[in-house]
Order: C-alpha cells, then structure tokens, then sequence
C-alpha cells in the first residue's frame, strides 16, 4: 500500500499493511533542511521542501501545510511577528472593540497573502506526490480563528459579556474557512486539519450549543467538496466527547490531558483517532524502548482505528533516534 492507501482504508475501517503515521511535524522540519522558521510558514516552497525531507527520511504518511495559526488573521490585516526557530505571534488584534467587525473584510484566499502561499504549497506538493500521499491542507476552527482575531481572553470573556458579538465573530469566521478550505482542496488537499485549540477552554455546554454546531458546518464543506477532515483540538477535551462524535470527522487527534481510553469510550469504536502521547515528556524527553511501549498502550486502548500521532507538534529538539522510534512502530504492527 502507499500512504493514501493505507490512511484512506484506516479512515474508512478497513485493513491496512501497517499504522499509518501522520505525526504533527512543523518546527522540527524547517531544522531538518537548515532553514528559519519564519521563512518555512512564509514561503511555500520552503514548506514543501520540509515535508518532502520529512517523507524521504522517514516515510510519513502526509505531506502538511500546518505550520502557524495566523494565516487568515493576517490576511484579515494582523500584523505578526516572526522567529528563527518557533511560529510567529499576533501582535495586534484587529478587532479593538465588538464593533470593529462590522469594518472586517473577508480576505480573498487568492489575494497574494498567507492564505495563498497554502495554496501555492498544496499546488506544488500535487505535482510531487501526486495521488500517492495525503496533502494536508489547513484551517482554524471557529473559537480558535475568533481568538486569533480579537484576542483569546476578550473573547472568552465576551461569550458572557458580550454573547451575540461572539457568535457573530463565530459564523463571520466559519464562512472564511469554509472558503478557504474550498480552495485548498481545489489546489488538490485531500485532508484539511481543523485547528481549534480555543475551544478546549471552554464549558461543554457552550462547545455543544454553539462552537461544535460550527465546527460542524466546516466539516460538511469538506466532505462535500471532496475532502476528508482532521480535528485537532489542543488541550483538554473532556465532558465534550458526545459532541464531537456527532461532528462527523474523519479522524480526531487527541492530546496528552485525556487518554485515549477515555476518548474511545466517549466517541464510541468506529471514530477514527490518533494520539495521545505527551510531545515534551513521551517523546522528546524519553527513549526509543518506552516510545514503542507508550504507542502500544496508545493503540491498544484505541484499538484498530488508530493512526500514529504525538499529542500535539514534535518538538524540534526531539533527538533523530526518538522520531525513528515513531516511524518503527508504525512499521511494525496494524
């Protein structure tokens, strides 16, 4: 099987080779071809030339376009701060007050920005792997995206404060990504990642009543543009799991604050999951021997849907031995 064979059969609970591994790599592969971080989430063949050294070192499932959350937000006008070895922050939050949304225009996902340069490295991983690898495309989640562009604690506090004003910025937000994502699956992304780390800070009521119901319009997009989606909600996902087995996802990573026992039992045995070690203390921090017994707990109580993922991104200081420790376990069992 190739990666798209494997990883569309596991999505589809079907018999695969071996684990598909679709690891979270973002500053650990700018570092592997010797460029800065900021050049590696600006410039699309410095991105594409990443995941490809990623695909011939290690033989990862994916080719991806995540790199840094802020694409859209800049696009929108957000000024961003870059670095050499880690993704760039927002600095100034466009939305200053409420008010200011209804001065926001919806950037054009073709319009030379962030938003293009993803277009672009989906464009250019089309022509490198053509149908034989997954291509990732990316967008934010509604909570997340909302946070991105009014700042995340105005935000939380204004969904007491400030109610109707959050679910405006919400819906404004789930239609840009809606287009995004369209074009990006028109360059050729086969899985679109939903990025909504946000929405881990929140109650599950809110989450259900009206984060999840978003999110969820994202996801029909996708699927009726001809995509599969990845969820991947940061942080603690707990008393929420009803709400996104009903969202439809094609595979749902899971982070370290819950196990994946737990996750199973929320979402129930068809959802496909991946996850959930620790970055730092189970992968960067640990040995090649306890890597393999971690995953193998991992995969057991996820049971057959699983696929290969840390918790969140591979630190770039994880060692080389660590990261084939990953890859070999995903070789070595279904």
């Amino acid at each position: 099987m190739n990666s798209a064979e494997r990883t569309w059969a596991r999505l589809e609970g079907k018999s695969v080779d071996r684990i598909p591994a679709l690891p979270i790599f973002m500053v650990y592969a700018g570092n592997l071809i010797g460029r800065r971080y900021d050049e590696y989430c600006s410039d699309h063949r410095v991105l594409v030339e990443g995941n490809m050294a990623l695909v011939e070192r290690y033989g990862i499932d994916l080719v991806s376009c995540c790199c840094q959350p802020f694409s859209e937000a800049a696009d929108c006008g957000a000024e961003l701060e870059y670095y050499d070895n880690q993704p760039p922050a927002c600095r100034n939050h466009l939305l200053k007050e409420p008010a200011d949304l209804q001065k926001l225009k919806r950037p054009d996902p073709h319009g030379g920005g962030l938003m293009t340069e993803r277009i672009r490295a989906i464009e250019l991983f089309a022509q490198e792997v053509g149908d034989t690898i997954p291509i990732q495309g990316w967008v934010e989640g509604p909570m997340a995206q909302a946070s991105d562009l009014r700042g995340i604690n105005e935000v939380m506090l204004e969904t007491v404060t400030e109610p109707e004003f959050v679910l405006d910025l919400m819906d404004w937000v789930t239609e840009m990504e809606i287009e995004f994502a369209q074009a990006q699956i028109a360059a050729g992304a086969t899985l679109i990642g939903i990025g909504d780390a946000a929405a881990s800070l929140i109650n599950p009521t809110y989450y259900a009543q009206e984060v999840a119901p978003r999110e969820k319009k994202i996801v029909d997009a996708i699927h009726e543009a001809g995509a599969r989606v990845r969820l991947h909600i940061c942080g603690n996902i707990q008393g929420k799991y009803e709400s996104i087995r009903n969202l439809g996802v094609d595979l749902l990573d899971i982070d370290y604050l819950q196990t994946v026992a737990e996750v199973r039992e929320g979402v129930g045995p068809r959802q496909c999951v991946s996850g959930n070690l620790d970055p730092v203390r189970k992968i960067k921090d640990s040995t090649p021997d306890q890597i393999h017994a971690d995953f193998a707990q991992a995969h057991e109580e996820a049971g057959e849907n699983f696929i290969l993922a840390a918790g969140c991104e591979v630190p770039p200081e994880t060692p080389e031995e660590n990261v084939v420790a990953m890859f070999d376990y995903a070789r070595s069992t279904t």
